[in-house]
């Protein structure tokens, strides 16, 4: 592995063996959590050259994955390339196996260069079964706009790959897979899964009502804003189940991003867990040094030990809030907030 700021490692034993067990981790296992972030702290300083430069505070500001390759070895050598997937209507839509246009490395937009895919796959996997069981299940995913180097396509793919039965796929305009997986299910009682952007979502069903069986499950993917108005997740989901025919229960969600290899999922009581691999902060908006307590919403702060080669500890640009029970994203933050992010990484 070529590494970025020079050839010796003090880490380099720690760094792979936390990258081959980091999945293993439990929620009681405190000492090694602190003991395997430490050490991953250390390496990104000495190795990932834009975390250098930024000193006095442990979260990078999500923004600096727009700026520059923010990574712990020679970008050249990336096994994948992460971009974002911006959700104007004027974006291609993306299936998997599909070309795209290239990609501008000037168009502002996050890239996230990975340095070994299965670390991304151990976090997919073991994060969705920890959730929603070995399976098998029906996995279905409607993703308008998204483009082929979404990670957010990856991720299905990987799970259709590891826990997806007959019938399981992506679909866009055409709903005949959908229909076709709703009499498999019913026919193998098989349970469906379907992933979707919100508003993509929201414009299926609203064309006209989708009922699905009694045990599907449908996990939104976020992308609140649409081209016509921004509804709250809690009225998203109440939508959703009507179009669904679903309990509000059945309807979830997933909080990722291009800039992280982990997902966190919504328990039915409908707040954000995190896996054991992944630490959640709250901080205040005027000093991002100060972590919050329950039920104060501030800007939420990540430290995703999968991205041990790239970096691990991001700002975010949400607010968010403690739960007892978890953490629920209320939302993106105000310019004012967002100015303070980027600010803190100009300074």
């Amino acid at each position: 592995m070529k590494l970025a700021g020079g050839d010796s490692i003090e880490t380099e034993d720690d760094i792979g063996h936390i990258a081959a067990h980091f999945h293993a981790l439990q929620k009681n296992e405190e000492r090694k959590f602190k003991d395997w972030m430490s050490s991953i702290i250390r390496f990104q300083k000495t190795h990932n050259e834009v975390y250098q430069r930024f000193t006095g505070f442990t979260y990078l500001p999500v923004q600096a994955f727009k700026e520059a390759p923010v990574c712990c070895f020679i970008p050249s050598d990336a096994e994948r390339v992460f971009v974002s997937s911006g959700t104007s209507l004027s974006t291609p839509a993306a299936l998997p196996g599909t070309s795209s246009n290239r990609i501008s490395e000037n168009d502002g937009r996050a890239r996230h260069y990975v340095r070994d895919l299965e670390v991304y796959d151990r976090s997919i996997v073991t994060g969705f079964n920890r959730v929603f069981g070995d399976g098998p299940f029906i996995i279905l995913a409607h993703l308008p706009h998204y483009r082929p180097e979404s990670s957010l396509v990856y991720m299905v793919q990987k799970l259709i790959e590891s826990f997806g039965s007959a019938g399981s796929g992506f679909f866009l305009e055409d709903q005949t897979l959908l229909e076709s997986a709703i009499l498999v299910s019913n026919r193998t009682q098989t349970p469906i899964l379907l992933f979707g952007a919100a508003f993509g979502l929201l414009d299926l069903v609203e064309q006209r009502r989708c009922p699905l069986p009694s045990d599907a499950k449908v996990i939104e993917t976020g992308g609140m804003k649409t081209h016509r108005r921004e509804i709250t997740r809690s009225d998203l989901h109440a939508r959703l189940a009507l179009g669904f025919g679903v309990e509000r229960a059945a309807i979830r969600s997933e909080y990722g991003m291009c800039e992280m290899l982990s997902q966190c999922y919504t328990s039915p009581e409908g707040f954000f867990q995190a896996p054991p691999w992944v630490k959640i902060e709250v901080l205040d908006q005027q000093d991002f040094k100060t972590p919050l307590g329950l039920g104060k919403p501030g800007v939420l702060a990540v430290f995703d030990m999968a991205n041990m080669y790239s970096q691990s500890a991001i700002l975010t640009q949400d607010l968010a809030v403690l739960r007892e029970s978890g953490f629920e994203v209320l939302g993106r933050l105000d310019q004012s907030g967002i100015r303070g992010c980027n600010l803190l990484l100009e300074s």
